[in-house]
């Protein structure tokens, strides 16, 4: 295979990607590049690669793109003919619309922990790996609230037991539950829609459980305090 390298092959171009913190498209400049490209030794088969730094033009925030094409790859249409369409692949990878929640910090260690590693898994569209995650959030919640039961389901009605949960949010969550055991127990991965309710679902649950009480907490005690 032959294979050559070209500095600065798109130094200064303009990109309309998502950027991770303005979570919506926008112009992002591209910083520093180099160009990859490859030919199998028969010379029937030709590709590129462009690596790419670059910064958003609104918030300034730097990510790195990776933007591939083959020979093998194409599409036609009336006015262009033929054309090699590009591949992007984003790092970190990010969703748009999908967010880390903003006061994530205030959830506990191991329930953080899990929830940022799926939102991660999430946003790369490893689809099985996030079903199993948001199971592994549920099961981090039951723990951490020392819900009873001899598995998932009867631990989530205990803590409609404890008013953790209403009975409605309980039904809700059950059915994120069987999304989670298709994706741990059958590796079967959820569509993308399934996956974004489902997390949607997650999240509720942890702004209802972790994150409104102890907003409502800080809120109380600064209160207190300037009242003395």
């Amino acid at each position: 295979m032959s294979k050559s390298y070209r500095s600065s092959s798109t130094d200064g171009e303009v990109r309309h990607i998502v950027c991770i913190r303005c979570d919506q498209e926008t112009n992002q400049k591209v910083l520093q590049s180099v160009e990859f490209r490859w030919s199998t030794p028969d010379g029937d088969i030709d590709g590129f690669d462009n690596y790419e730094i670059v910064q958003c033009m609104g918030c300034d925030e730097i990510s790195f793109r990776i933007g591939s094409s083959t020979s093998e790859d194409f599409d036609y249409d009336e006015i262009d003919g033929y054309t090699h369409p590009e591949t992007v692949k984003l790092y970190p990878s990010r969703v748009m619309g999908r967010k880390l929640l903003e006061d994530e910090y205030l959830l506990p260690d191991i329930v953080r922990s899990i929830y940022k590693e799926t939102h991660t898994a999430l946003s790369a569209g490893l689809k099985i790996l996030a079903g199993v995650g948001i199971r592994a959030l549920i099961e981090a919640v039951c723990k951490v609230e020392e819900a009873n039961g001899t598995n998932l389901e009867e631990k989530i009605d205990d803590l409609v037991v404890k008013n953790i949960l209403t009975p409605k949010s309980a039904v809700i969550l059950h059915e994120t539950r069987f999304l989670g055991n298709r994706s741990a127990h059958e590796i079967t991965a959820a569509s993308d829609t399934e996956l974004e309710i489902a997390f949607d679902i997650v999240e509720n649950l942890l702004q209802h459980v972790y994150i409104i009480p102890r907003k409502a907490e800080r809120l109380t005690a600064r209160k207190n305090r300037n009242q003395r």
